[in-house]
């Protein structure tokens, strides 16, 4: 059995929410789904619109070419085509529409299959898996900061408060193509996930997300809600974006 819920928030400084999140509907017969998380980015309301076009998008391939006998590499490859798809589209709007010029978004999303789990990932919203009481980052962020980090020129601590920390280097949108991060992996009975934008990560170290998760006993759209709530407290800098799912043993909530 699996179970997922979201929560958005605008935060505390921003005049509108340029996050999307998207949940499926679940295949009982096939334990199948799938959530999207996309972080948009543009003058105006140009973000809103390219992590909304990013959601439909890429929804839109997913629910119209899956099959239930398609092997990973055919899931990890639909995957790769609906992003791909998503990019150029935002990507011809921008060019096309003065409103949208230079617009883009992050994405992040997981596909389940059973007990196969497999995440696509552009920009610098994260993926995150609670496993045994250990929270683990799977996404790796395509950040300036991150390239930084991985040079050794800033500590992680550097890190933390750069200036440029939302410097992105990958974002659907921004150009003709787009490179995307693949995971694949097995999700254990137990296992939690958490997808995110930055405006949760950026405000919840890891310790405090290990323990939200750890301790949220009640239904998943209420540790949805606290998460968010949480990094509204912390200063709520951004668009806050949680969604949260778990297979059978997991965190209780609605299926």
């Amino acid at each position: 059995m699996l179970q997922f819920e979201g929560y958005t928030d605008v935060g505390r400084t921003r005049p509108i929410n340029e996050d999307s999140f998207y949940i499926s509907e679940y295949n009982r017969e096939l334990e199948a789904a799938y959530v999207i998380v996309a972080d948009g980015m543009g003058g105006h309301q140009a973000g809103e619109v390219a992590s909304s076009m990013a959601i439909m998008q890429i929804s839109d391939v997913i629910n119209q070419t899956f099959t239930a006998d398609m092997s990973p590499s055919a899931i990890k490859d639909m995957l790769v085509q609906s992003v791909k798809k998503a990019n150029a589209l935002i990507y011809d709007k921008g060019q096309a529409e003065e409103g949208c010029w230079g617009m883009g978004t992050t994405v992040t999303m997981c596909f389940i299959l059973g007990e196969k789990a497999f995440v696509a990932h552009v920009g610098d919203s994260r993926a995150y898996i609670l496993r045994q009481g250990e929270l683990h980052q799977i996404t790796v962020d395509h950040s300036l900061v991150q390239e930084l980090l991985q040079k050794g020129q800033i500590t992680e601590e550097e890190a933390k408060h750069h200036p440029q920390k939302n410097v992105i280097t990958r974002a659907l949108g921004t150009d003709t193509g787009v490179e995307i991060d693949l995971y694949e992996f097995t999700l254990h009975d137990g296992d939690v996930m958490l997808l995110c934008t930055d405006g949760l990560s950026n405000m919840l170290p890891d310790e405090v997300l290990a323990d939200m998760l750890k301790e949220g006993g009640g239904a998943l759209h209420i540790v949805a809600k606290e998460l968010v709530a949480a990094a509204n407290e912390q200063g709520g800098i951004d668009n806050i974006t949680a969604v949260v799912l778990t297979k059978e043993s997991g965190l209780g909530g609605k299926e």
